[in-house]
């Protein structure tokens, strides 16, 4: 099973950074995202998005440099969506890892929300649903119901308040709540949201970051977490962590940061097209 990694818990990470040249413009944030780099003083965690000239997101990029074992370490993974022609979402993408490549295909309802993630070779299915202020998301990983993991994103304002993660208990009979967390939010917008890109594949976007190599990305809610606070396995009880927030000349989210732990030097930067 994929290791459960913390939501918005800021990664350890060195700085790397990417740009590509695009001037485009949206609603949300007000401007497109070309990366987010997690920083620390052993690693470094780069998310990277591409766009088309519709302004839909095209693809995925992730490149996680550790050093924290002594011996440095690369690993990449990229999502390669299928965009149909005009301003629909994508149909397919393709996933590629260290593991090879997996192709999935993408359904959505009449909302134009996504429902559905499967992938054929290794019978991977995710469902979506949308219940009252909710969204529910299950991962089959390789299509068993004993190697799940369940995520209910409780939304409020438009932002996620509180996330409760399920996954199967160590003696693999049933399911256990293995995290619950909640999320305090300021005025300032979330660099990763576009109501055009976030309602229909938000959701799928969170799988990616939670199930990926981890980071800081936040692709459902439309602002800006100020604090994280909840228990989670792996940390300590009730804990609570507020989050610094730094702008940039524009009004844009430039850096988000964070002591853990009485560690300082844990961030993220935004860079944007």
């Amino acid at each position: 099973m994929k290791k459960l990694l913390l939501f918005l818990v800021l990664c350890a990470i060195t700085v790397w950074s990417c740009k590509k040249s695009n001037s485009s413009k949206n609603s949300g944030s007000g401007y497109y995202l070309s990366a987010a780099v997690n920083v620390t003083d052993k690693a470094s965690l780069v998310d990277s998005m591409i766009y088309d000239s519709s302004h839909r997101l095209a693809a995925f990029l992730q490149i996680k440099y550790d050093t924290s074992t002594g011996v440095p370490l690369q690993v990449s993974t990229s999502i390669l969506f299928t965009l149909p022609g005009g301003s629909a979402p994508a149909t397919a993408y393709t996933y590629q890892s260290p593991n090879g490549y997996e192709l999935h295909s993408l359904s959505y309802d009449n909302q134009g929300r996504i429902v559905k993630d499967t992938c054929a070779a290794t019978g991977y299915v995710a469902t979506f649903t949308y219940p009252a202020n909710a969204i529910a998301i299950r991962v089959l990983y390789d299509g068993t119901p004993m190697n799940n993991q369940i995520d209910t994103l409780f939304m409020s304002g438009g932002n996620i308040a509180k996330a409760n993660t399920w996954m199967p208990n160590d003696a693999g009979t049933a399911d256990s709540l293995q995290g619950s967390l909640n999320f305090g939010y300021s005025s300032v917008a979330n660099p990763f949201y576009h109501p055009s890109i976030n309602a229909s594949v938000g959701p799928l976007l969170y799988v990616f970051t939670v199930n990926g190599l981890g980071g800081g990305l936040d692709p459902v809610s439309a602002k800006t977490q100020s604090s994280i606070s909840g228990k989670i396995d792996g940390l300590p009880s009730n804990l609570t962590i507020p989050f610094t927030q730094t702008l940039d000349s524009k009004g844009r989210l430039s850096e988000l940061s964070a002591s853990v732990f009485g560690f300082g030097g844990e961030a993220i930067y935004f860079r944007y097209y």
